[in-house]
């Protein structure tokens, strides 16, 4: 029992071996490690304490039971996890080549626009599972976006995620004392007033996180680099929270650079920083059908595949299917619209992280209206590259042919 450091060489719970200690955080260390049944070397997270408090036990047992029903490959995926007799929490996770966005990128300068725009498009695509399944993040900042070798960004870190819509989630909906959730920097407005932490609460991190990429300040320190701010404030946390809640934003287009940017994006993006979490998107599936649209038309990035929507009455639609995620129904809300009259509600969610992967589709409702290959589904199901699925009697199919911006 106590405090557990591990070093390289030694052998966690019987065959895991360590082979060199990645970071050590305030509830955990990860190790890179070796376990025979895998290939691949894998991440070791372990607790640095043995679980000897509820609160504690809470936090770890929240991630753990979070990332394990997670499966878009922006999130970090989880191979194994538990409480080992010795009282620490462990989760065996694939390893990670890379860096983390903060070690990454200097954010004294500003980054190319579709760089920053794809970086948090991919972010988005992470949590907006999550969100679907009733998770607020909580804890959005640089640190844990997960730049990898290849380009492709995880969201990391769901030690302080929590349950927002009453979804079976270890732990509370926002805080039950009045204390800082997550960091200061990347705080809400809401944190000062109903302390009710919602998705949208995570749409605004990441919208200031955009701002911070494309302008390198602050929005609301126009004057100074953002790197300055940020050693001003580093031990007043109030001071971030006041800027939040009181200070208006600084026009993007105001810095140096930024005054070409495309409409849209500037527009997401202020509205993303709105004081009022109602005035947000509401999810970062929102987020993300916006920024991928800006990827599409207006920076020219290649994000794009096509959706053949075949109608009962045998219309045969073509439309652009961009990475994101999409209601399929005839609610008002659905980004995938049915005309028949059998569709009275969402029926399904289509959900795209991004090539090279292919689309999952996860029924709403029942009654046998979501099928795969003719196959009526309950849950998520993987598409492949020959699948077609059918939706209250419309057929549609998702190819990954490129597709030009219109």
């Amino acid at each position: 029992m106590g405090t557990l450091e591990l070093q390289p060489g030694d052998v966690y719970a019987g065959n895991i071996r360590i082979l060199e200690r990645l970071g050590t955080g305030t509830f955990a260390t990860v190790y890179r490690v070796e376990v025979p049944s895998y290939p691949l070397p894998l991440a070791l997270k372990l607790s640095r304490e043995s679980i000897d408090s509820a609160e504690r036990a809470q936090r770890a047992l929240r991630e753990v039971t979070i990332l394990r029903a997670l499966t878009n490959p922006h999130v970090c995926r989880t191979f194994d996890c538990g409480l080992r007799p010795d009282g620490h929490v462990y989760m065996l996770m694939e390893y990670l080549e890379g860096c983390t966005l903060e070690e990454w990128h200097d954010f004294s300068e500003p980054l190319h626009a579709a760089q920053a725009v794809t970086i948090v498009h991919q972010a988005c695509l992470g949590l907006a599972e999550a969100h679907a399944k009733g998770i607020v993040h909580r804890d959005v900042k640089p640190e844990n976006i997960f730049v990898e070798r290849k380009g492709q960004i995880k969201v990391l870190d769901f030690g302080l995620a929590r349950s927002w819509d009453g979804s079976p989630v270890v732990g509370v909906n926002a805080t039950d004392v009045h204390m800082v959730v997550g960091t200061p920097h990347y705080s809400q407005p809401e944190q000062l007033h109903t302390r009710v932490l919602s998705p949208a609460s995570d749409v605004y991190a990441l919208s200031l996180m955009l701002y911070e990429l494309l302008s390198a300040h602050s929005p609301f320190h126009p004057d100074r680099p953002l790197a300055v701010v940020k050693e001003e404030l580093l031990d007043t946390p109030m001071a971030w929270l006041r800027c939040h809640s009181d200070q208006p934003v600084h026009p993007l287009r105001a810095h140096r650079g930024c005054d070409d940017l495309p409409e849209a994006l500037v527009c997401g993006i202020e509205r993303g920083l709105a004081k009022n979490p109602g005035d947000r998107p509401p999810h970062a599936a929102a987020l993300a059908n916006l920024l991928g649209m800006v990827l599409h038309r207006d920076l020219g990035v290649p994000v794009a595949a096509s959706l053949k929507i075949l109608h009962p009455d045998g219309d045969l639609e073509d439309r652009v299917f961009l990475p994101g995620s999409y209601r399929i129904g005839s609610g008002e809300r659905c980004e995938i619209p049915l005309r028949h009259k059998a569709a009275a509600r969402v029926h399904a969610v289509l959900e795209w992280s991004g090539r090279p992967h292919y689309p999952q589709l996860r029924p709403v409702a029942g009654g046998g209206q979501v099928r795969v290959n003719g196959v009526i589904i309950h849950r998520v199901a993987q598409l492949g590259p020959e699948d077609e699925f059918s939706v209250a009697g419309y057929e549609l199919a998702v190819g990954l042919t490129p597709r030009p911006a219109s």
